[in-house]
């Protein structure tokens, strides 16, 4: 709930702007004067970061994070806490979320190519692959979480924070309607979760970028919640009939509610 715009964080960065809030963080953008450059601060939200548990998993994924190398996924510099507030400094993208862009083309009753659907999904395949393979799982990919840059690349962005905060703190928290939209139904049985959690996310998001709307929508989490676990996915063609038939295949396989069963 504090505005932290005008403050320097660890002696160091610049606080100048808040640039988005969702229920785990907030975004700032600040200026390191070490480097002389813009980047962005993730800031845990404080009431969050108050388990036991979570410095030791804060200290766990950041690290793998900070790690990761790839043009697809959003680079962290650094992370550190500063009293109880806990964040991570990362490059700063001039984007629009991949969120924001199906927001702008629903209003204006326009939906996005089937070229840019599925350029946008295989460079986000790209990104959670690379992570797979070193033990990272996601677990909260959604078009909130994917960013569009001036080149028009996808970029995903807040790998570590589902786990930093708990399974549990985060299903309290952040399975509001805008996560749940996007939720695997291992995740919501509350089960171990595996690559294939990330495979059906990306499967909701392909969904929503072909069609123009997720899947599943409701007044409610836990009816949406339900929804993911026992009703049929809509069917793309009557939706769009002009949907290529094997990205229709391709969207429905990712989709399957048992995971031995999707890619």
């Amino acid at each position: 709930t504090t505005n932290l715009e005008g403050q320097t964080l660890g002696g160091r960065y610049q606080i100048q702007s808040l640039i988005g809030q969702g229920g785990m963080a907030s975004v700032y953008k600040a200026y390191d004067p070490n480097l002389r450059r813009s980047v962005a601060i993730k800031i845990i939200h404080p009431h969050l970061s108050n388990n036991p548990e979570f410095f030791r998993r804060f200290e766990e994924e950041a690290t793998a994070v900070a790690h990761l190398r790839h043009p697809n996924i959003v680079q962290m510099y650094d992370f550190d806490h500063d009293g109880d507030l806990y964040y991570m400094v990362m490059e700063f993208v001039m984007v629009e979320t991949l969120q924001s862009r199906l927001k702008r083309l629903n209003a204006a009753k326009r939906r996005l190519s089937v070229k840019e659907a599925t350029s946008f999904t295989a460079e986000i395949c790209d990104a959670a692959y690379y992570a797979h393979q070193r033990g990272m799982i996601h677990r909260d990919i959604k078009p909130a979480n994917i960013m569009l840059d001036v080149n028009g690349k996808a970029i995903l962005m807040d790998f570590g924070i589902a786990r930093m905060v708990g399974a549990s703190q985060h299903t309290a928290t952040g399975a509001v309607l805008g996560t749940a939209m996007y939720m695997s139904p291992e995740q919501i049985q509350g089960l171990h979760t595996d690559a294939r959690a990330d495979i059906y996310s990306i499967g909701v998001t392909l969904f929503e970028m072909l069609s123009g709307k997720p899947p599943f929508e409701a007044d409610s989490a836990m009816t949406l919640m339900m929804m993911h676990l026992n009703d049929p996915v809509p069917d793309l063609r009557e939706i769009h009939p002009d949907t290529p038939p094997e990205l229709i295949a391709i969207t429905n396989k990712a989709l399957a509610k048992n995971r031995d069963e999707r890619y």
